[in-house]
């Protein structure tokens, strides 16, 4: 497959390597020094047991790419506006596009099932003006990456989760996820765990209560994750905010307690710095609106007090803001 990866970074150069191992045609869009390694040295991915190198094509100017079979959208939430404004070229009329990024997706209310509650207005809905003017509802799947990396320096990705790197996409129109088994092909033969999805949303979500009560804790803080399972005050406080959040999801549509138990999930949590701690650490921009701010304006649309994650999200919004790397505007 003709396969580019907008946004090389942690989990896309993670990706990018492992597919162009298995003998795709792999793009990616980049920029500053990471592109400048990639196109010298070729991308390099430090596994537990060994390392992968993988040269590809690289560029900042996707029109020198052509139409894809499918684009991998890979930046964080914060430069989707910058995404659209450049994805035309690689969008033909049989591209599949999957957007993988935490938090609150853009495209969350497109075709939403009718059994669900309306969602609230959340700034980040108003891209859906900009990207569907390059491709159709049907050709757009939400995706959700469970992998943990780290962009070690320039055309460099380090895996911190050598039992888990998946990615979970399916359609956001509610079509059998079977429309996409060529790209999930294609990660399966790369070794990149790609199960078939039936309800992006709930996958939205299930990923959403994970991230947002590890990292918010992890920001406030400024530790690893795993912070909550071994200071028992604030694991107390893991477990209250993953309470609170689940009702959320339970008032819009989707009920997840038989999924999610949050002592289990404290338990599970990585040695690992969350992407929001990163950003912070590296005055990059925040994605404090779609990680945390959504889940308040979620919360009060459907009249449900979360008065632990609602103290929580206020100082780490306050945090981001104070950097400015976070604009609630």
């Amino acid at each position: 497959m003709r396969i580019c990866i907008f946004g090389a970074g942690a989990s896309g150069g993670h990706f990018a390597v492992k597919l162009a191992n298995a003998g795709h045609a792999v793009s990616v869009v980049a920029r500053g020094t990471h592109l400048a390694a990639i196109r010298s040295s070729g991308l390099t991915l430090k596994l537990k047991d060994r390392v992968m190198q993988a040269s590809v094509a690289a560029t900042d100017d996707p029109a020198t790419l052509g139409p894809q079979d499918a684009v991998i959208v890979t930046v964080k939430a914060t430069g989707l506006a910058a995404v659209a404004d450049n994805i035309a070229p690689l969008i033909g009329p049989e591209t599949v596009v999957v957007f993988p990024q935490n938090g609150m997706s853009w495209w969350y209310p497109l075709a939403l099932p009718a059994d669900k509650p309306a969602p609230p207005r959340v700034p980040v809905f108003a891209l859906a003006d900009r990207f569907l003017p390059h491709m159709t509802i049907a050709q757009i799947a939400g995706g959700i990456i469970y992998s943990a990396n780290e962009v070690e320096a320039p055309g460099v990705i380090k895996n911190n989760s050598p039992a888990r790197n998946r990615l979970d996409f399916g359609p956001i129109d509610g079509r059998a996820p079977g429309v996409f088994a060529p790209l999930r092909d294609a990660f399966t033969s790369s070794g990149l765990e790609a199960p078939e999805i039936d309800d992006i949303r709930q996958t939205v979500w299930h990923k959403l209560l994970i991230t947002a009560s590890g990292s918010t804790i992890s920001l406030a803080t400024r530790n690893k994750a795993a912070i909550s399972k071994t200071d028992p005050a604030l694991g107390g406080v893991y477990i209250r905010i993953v309470r609170e959040l689940l009702a959320v999801a339970a008032a819009h549509g989707y009920p997840l307690a038989r999924e999610l138990d949050p002592d289990k999930m404290l338990q599970g949590l990585l040695d690992h710095k969350p992407s929001l701690l990163q950003d912070y650490e590296q005055g990059r921009p925040m994605e404090i609106g779609e990680m945390v701010v959504s889940l308040i304006d979620f919360a009060r649309a459907a009249d449900i007090a979360v008065p632990t994650y609602d103290a929580l999200a206020a100082i780490t919004a306050r945090l981001a803001i104070d950097k400015g790397l976070y604009s609630p505007a």
